[in-house]
């Protein structure tokens, strides 16, 4: 019975600030300042109650008393959700305390080796900000320490332990600063224990949640594409059964067969975009194979067109051929249907090899795209012009973009208006196998 009680008493303490919707990360944070915020108060009341079997300078009894009230502060801060300041005054107080005691107990009690520990908080504390702060409080701890071995040469602690003393309470300081430096490892190693715990936990939740959204995506498509055909085919029977048929009727009929062969079309794309979650056969391919089948596929309208490619050779690379063929197709494609009327197509491919990615860029002439809908064009079903004008149903870029992630990179665009686009886009060279 005590036990549950102090074991639910330790899990309130360390749960102090911790409320739901708080991402894992910042929990992890504030469990590893509460813990050890606490734990550095438990050691100092030890301390406290070490010190008073000798003859102590009052300012080191005072000195101890006040750590306790000091370091609550850490709670406090999480309690009211000012946990960014929490972190930053737990690096400076830690800091602070080691080194008074350490200059208040002396080089014996050996505890200026907690800062060896400490070196690490701060790169766990700031691990996902990217900047200098983490750098610098570790470069102060070890400035501290160097100082702290001059200062111990240079000067007496306050505390002076006879000579004649027993050797156990010297062994006693010394299993006590242990204990300290073993509990920062153990709370280190648990907190980030239980990070990943629950990261993986997310992610098992998150590829549920996928599979299902998938699953749901299939179902959606295949059962609204057989209602689809099924009117498509009645609409082919009235038109039959109408005897005085009249230009304006077939007008009707025509704008009808043409909107739902189009919702077929968006249907069955939804459907093929919820199969690219499949696992694939990564394998190396030949991308100037890859774009001379794209050519033979393409070639009536790159006859039509009249249009010029310009491309060096280029590499194999780690990669789903099928899918690989199906992105730059839908690249050409779009660079040679965007075009100003009359227009010569001109496409040029480039790539650059980077430590650990391909970097491609597919660049037209074509009419460009607003800065304002740059960042529309890769979701799915964007249209940024009539049907009159061009084409489509706004699912290609969208395809583009899913494939991209498939390989591990990312997809931007850079485009003028009236000038025409680059289409960036890198793939991972050493991708997992599926």
């Amino acid at each position: 019975m005590k036990n549950s009680r102090i074991k639910k008493m330790l899990f309130t303490l360390q749960n102090i600030g911790v409320h739901e919707g708080l991402d894992a990360m910042t929990v992890k944070k504030v469990h590893l300042a509460n813990n050890l915020s606490l734990m550095c108060i438990g050691a100092a009341s030890i301390l406290f109650i070490f010190t008073l079997t000798y003859n102590v300078p009052l300012e080191a009894k005072v000195f101890l008393c006040f750590i306790g009230p000091v370091l609550s502060i850490i709670p406090t801060l999480n309690y009211f959700r000012y946990y960014r300041i929490a972190q930053i005054a737990f690096c400076c107080l830690a800091l602070l305390i080691i080194t008074s005691m350490s200059v208040t107990l002396g080089k014996s009690f050996h505890f200026q080796y907690v800062l060896l520990p400490y070196l690490g908080l701060p790169f766990v504390m700031f691990e996902d900000e990217i900047g200098i702060k983490k750098i610098i409080f570790s470069l102060f701890g070890i400035l501290l320490f160097i100082y702290l071995e001059w200062h111990f040469c240079n000067f007496d602690p306050l505390i002076t332990l006879p000579e004649d003393g027993p050797k156990a309470n010297q062994f006693l300081t010394d299993i006590l600063i242990f204990g300290i430096v073993f509990l920062l490892f153990f709370f280190f190693i648990n907190e980030n224990k239980s990070y990943i715990k629950k990261l993986q936990r997310k992610q098992e939740q998150l590829v549920d949640k996928n599979y299902e959204l998938e699953h749901f995506t299939y179902i959606c498509s295949h059962n609204l594409s057989e209602p689809l055909r099924t009117a498509s085919s009645f609409l082919e029977f009235v038109k039959k059964e109408i005897k005085d048929s009249s230009k304006k009727l077939d007008i009707y009929f025509n704008y009808i067969h043409e909107e739902i062969e189009r919702m077929d079309q968006m249907i069955l794309s939804l459907l093929s975009f919820s199969k690219l979650s499949k696992a694939f056969d990564f394998k190396v391919t030949d991308l100037n194979t890859t774009l001379s089948d794209i050519k033979i596929e393409l070639k009536e309208v790159i006859a039509e067109k009249n249009v010029v490619f310009n491309y060096e050779y280029l590499p194999s690379i780690y990669a789903e051929p099928q899918l690989i063929k199906k992105l730059f197709k839908h690249l050409i494609s779009n660079a040679i249907k965007y075009q100003k009327q009359d227009a010569l197509p001109f496409i040029t491919i480039h790539f650059k090899e980077n430590p650990n990615n391909w970097e491609f860029v597919v660049v037209d002439n074509g009419i460009g795209i607003k800065e304002d809908n740059q960042h529309k064009i890769f979701s799915m079903f964007t249209r940024l012009h009539l049907d009159s004008e061009y084409d489509g149903i706004g699912v290609g870029l969208s395809f583009c973009k899913k494939i991209i992630e498939i390989h591990g990179g990312q997809i931007w665009v850079e485009s003028k208006v009236n000038e025409g686009s680059k289409f960036h886009f890198s793939i991972k060279k050493h991708l997992p196998v599926q």
